[in-house]
């Protein structure tokens, strides 16, 4: 039997995010981070208490997680992401997060995670929320094992990333992304699929960290996602009009499962996916 998103923490993650300003009220989370996110925070909430320090691997400028958990906890929370995007995680502190704390204990580094140099066993909870699958070639794995070496003994690492079973593909995209610019001479690599095999081998192997858990997501009936949340480019305008009920869409049509999502014409993005629980 399938199991729907925690309802409490999926609405606390959402009021945060939309607390951010009007265009992040009427964005909203993204699907996929509706299962996501929930998830994480329903894992880290009996550690709230605790003074811990926090790695969030790769948050992009609007992931909510960062400036939540700073808020909720009195923990020392590090941010890391090679683009410039990154910065804008200050400015959501700062608009509901007092100076001073934002001052002693939020930590934004502006670097490439790859060449960072960080103190080994230095944190007791690292996340990686759908970041590994857009790092291109072999990177994944070097990824994995060096953010295994800064977890501390006992460590809880977690980590989301987009899962089609038996159907392992990388994907380059003709446009740029993510900071990286496209030419006509080299399409510009966007992010991969993994399946368990690869799973296996190119993320667990390399961390030698020990599985605790692993739930697949994504939406085991209908498509909801890929047939209607994916419009055409002519009317993607459109989304102003329904994004603010993302949330709803998600907990309606997105569930957690043992068993990974199959489907050999699934789209490059997809809300279909893995959330592993790891320790050292």
């Amino acid at each position: 039997m399938n199991t729907k998103i925690n309802p409490h923490f999926l609405k606390e993650i959402t009021r945060h995010y939309r607390s951010q300003g009007l265009y992040y009220a009427i964005k909203s989370l993204n699907y996929e981070r509706c299962a996501e996110l929930p998830y994480v925070l329903q894992c880290l909430e009996p550690r709230f208490g605790e003074r811990l320090n926090f790695l969030d691997i790769g948050p992009g400028g609007e992931s909510p997680l960062p400036t939540y958990l700073l808020k909720k906890t009195n923990w020392n929370i590090y941010c890391i992401d090679k683009f410039s995007w990154v910065r804008k995680q200050l400015d959501f502190a700062r608009r509901t997060i007092p100076a001073d704390v934002i001052e002693s204990r939020f930590h934004i580094i502006e670097q490439d995670f790859l060449t960072e140099k960080f103190e080994d066993n230095f944190f007791d909870i690292v996340t990686n929320i759908s970041v590994i699958e857009h790092f291109e070639s072999d990177t994944d794995s070097l990824a994995m094992a060096k953010s295994a070496r800064l977890l501390k003994p006992g460590g809880i690492y977690l980590l989301t990333t987009l899962m089609n079973e038996g159907n392992f593909r990388e994907f380059y995209i003709e446009k740029s992304v993510y900071g990286e610019a496209f030419d006509n001479n080299r399409k510009v690599y966007y992010q991969r699929h993994y399946d368990t095999r690869a799973v296996e081998e190119r993320l667990l192997k390399p961390s030698g960290l020990k599985e605790v858990r692993r739930t697949y997501f994504g939406d085991y009936g209908y498509r909801f996602f890929e047939r209607v949340l994916q419009l055409p480019a002519a009317l993607k305008p459109l989304k102003i009009f329904f994004s603010w009920a993302v949330p709803h869409f998600a907990r309606t049509f997105l569930t957690y499962s043992h068993e990974p999502i199959s489907y050999p014409d699934m789209k490059i993005n997809t809300s279909s996916g893995v959330i592993l629980t790891l320790s050292k």
